[in-house]
């Protein structure tokens, strides 16, 4: 790609508004009228969920000699819809500037929590491949956790209290379900292993945490092929507390009642029936039974150059991205 091709492209963001209860897109406005007019950022505000999908689809569709990335400035959420938009093995690279009230994606990735640095990342960093989470063979993916159990209660209290999501209040919500939920009884497979019982909560994981801080994997890599398991079966409310404790601190591996396991798939079957996963925070709406699959390498992201990624898979041509290039179009 010639010098003068390069001054052309542009990195597209799309922010959503949403993000943080809208708290993170005024802290961007503010942040790109700080930044150099030769910025090669375009962006672009989304007005839904379906309207940041198309944005992203429309960026990487575009022609070969229009953006050189796509990056998305929200939370683990707005993750998932990018993921929605972009084809398995993506044309351009993925940019995530984490202004979401849960980051646990970026934060695996080591994407500065900073947003002016996540900022400067997108010109500055380096095209890699990591995993993502996958229902079946071509069904959804995430980017973080599939879980099922008491999450279908402590999701509906932080979406419809009305307010502004932060992790005191998926606390506060994880508490009233650990009290309120009864548990189902599932059947739960991977490689080299089963568990069948009544279980309070079941979690599939990519990435080591998930709702602003739930290290509920603390072994899991992005860059390993493999998805984590982690299971939390039924127990005495007081015991189940402090159990959830140890999950706080990811400190659980070893307690009763809990089975942590790494595997390229898991099944999740509910035996009684009508059981839903939820996919990184949003509202339950994956029936089971269902199958999990690790895409190993099935995003190509843009990290720091340096980012320390044990174990990593089939990574991309590491490329520096255009540091230069139009004008940013403010949102």
């Amino acid at each position: 790609m010639s010098q003068s091709l390069a001054r052309h492209r542009r990195i597209r963001i799309v922010v959503n508004p949403s993000a943080r209860s809208g708290r993170g897109p005024r802290l961007l406005r503010d942040l790109a009228a700080t930044l150099p007019s030769a910025a090669p950022l375009e962006w672009v505000v989304s007005r839904s969920a379906a309207h940041l999908r198309d944005l992203v689809a429309e960026a990487e569709s575009a022609g070969p000699g229009d953006y050189e990335a796509v990056a998305v400035a929200g939370g683990d959420g707005s993750v998932r819809n990018a993921l929605a938009a972009l084809t398995s093995g993506n044309r351009i690279p993925l940019g995530v500037v984490p202004i979401g009230s849960g980051n646990d994606f970026a934060h695996d990735l080591g994407i500065p929590r900073d947003p002016v640095s996540a900022l400067m990342l997108l010109t500055e960093g380096v095209p890699r491949r990591v995993d993502v989470g996958r229902i079946g063979s071509a069904g959804a993916r995430y980017c973080c956790v599939a879980s099922v159990g008491l999450d279908e209660v402590a999701l509906d209290v932080v979406h419809n209290s009305g307010l502004p999501r932060c992790k005191a209040l998926n606390v506060v919500a994880a508490l009233w379900a650990l009290f309120t939920y009864r548990p189902r009884p599932l059947r739960i497979t991977w490689e080299g292993g089963s568990f069948e019982d009544e279980v309070m909560f079941a979690a599939v994981t990519n990435t080591r945490g998930y709702g602003g801080g739930f290290v509920i994997s603390p072994s899991a890599s992005v860059t390993d092929g493999a998805l984590d398991l982690c299971i939390v079966a039924r127990g005495g409310r007081l015991s189940l507390l402090s159990t959830f404790t140890h999950i706080l601190r990811g400190t659980h591996a070893g307690q009763p009642r809990v089975t942590l396991a790494q595997s390229p798939w898991v099944t999740i079957e509910d035996l009684r029936g009508g059981a839903q996963a939820a996919l990184d925070g949003e509202m339950p709406d994956s029936a089971t039974p269902l199958r999990l699959e690790c895409e190993a390498g099935g995003l190509e992201v843009i990290l720091p150059r340096r980012a320390e990624l044990p174990d990593e898979v089939a990574p991309a041509p590491v490329r520096m991205l255009p540091a230069a290039a139009r004008n940013e179009e403010a949102a």
